[in-house]
């Protein structure tokens, strides 16, 4: 038990995390490999194997509280940060709630938009962020392995650059083929209206996670549409497909 504010705060600063992030990594390899060879029951292990990993929630933690552009913004509780104390009781809190969590509501912010109207973005409490970071940890890697290989949106290690880049190699006039054109299409509200259900169907997990993650949805639900919608404040989990 840590009693003095001064003992949290040199124990966190003093924690490992190079070798926090390596054990992850080399659980997050093996996921990822499992769903490639379509292993999914040694997935969903191992994925129960992140969930529980003391390194993984250290860095969910770490995430959130330090990391993250957003990471003083608060939820319906007032948080906008934590002490050093309240990070390891929330590390605690994980330990024994990862694979029954239950959200808090969301905390609604209208945001303007160039056109004059204003949409709702809505913000998890601290440690709901720290969850969704911690089953980031556990998704990610699985559903990597199957996306698309030219798909760039919200994934890990890509962006708009590389789209680009991809784009410049094969529209450029000394480019194989004449026939070349771009498509663009905008799907109208497209985080408002995403289906639960389909949502759901399509996420590879063990059942503990899936309820998590359906309660977390739940709690962003829009009124009009109950069943769809995604809380677009919190920790961005897989939005590709």
């Amino acid at each position: 038990m840590i009693r003095h504010s001064k003992d949290a705060s040199e124990l966190w600063k003093k924690s490992p995390w190079k070798r926090f992030r390596k054990n992850v990594f080399r659980l997050q390899t093996r996921l990822f490999n499992a769903v490639r060879t379509g292993d999914l029951s040694k997935a969903r292990s191992l994925q129960k194997l992140i969930l529980k990993s003391f390194s993984a929630r250290m860095l969910a933690i770490r995430q959130v509280t330090q990391l993250n552009a957003g990471k003083k913004t608060a939820g319906i509780d007032g948080k906008t940060a934590l002490t050093f104390e309240e990070r390891f009781e929330l590390e605690r809190l994980l330990m024994t709630n990862y694979h029954n969590w239950h959200s808090s509501k969301l905390r609604a912010i209208p945001i303007p938009k160039k056109d004059g109207t204003t949409r709702l973005l809505k913000i998890p409490t601290i440690a709901d962020r720290a969850w969704q970071c911690l089953a980031k940890y556990a998704l990610e890697p699985a559903h990597e392995a199957t996306f698309h290989a030219r798909s760039y949106g919200f994934r890990t290690g890509r962006s708009a650059h590389d789209a680009q880049k991809y784009i410049f190699s094969n529209l450029r006039s000394n480019s194989d083929g004449i026939n070349k054109r771009v498509i663009e299409l905008d799907i109208e509200k497209c985080f408002d209206r995403i289906s639960h259900t389909s949502i759901m169907e399509k996420l590879i997990a063990p059942s503990s996670l899936k309820i998590g993650i359906f309660r977390c949805l739940k709690a962003g639900a829009n009124i009009e549409f109950p069943e769809q919608g995604t809380p677009q404040g919190g920790v961005g989990v897989l939005r590709s497909t």
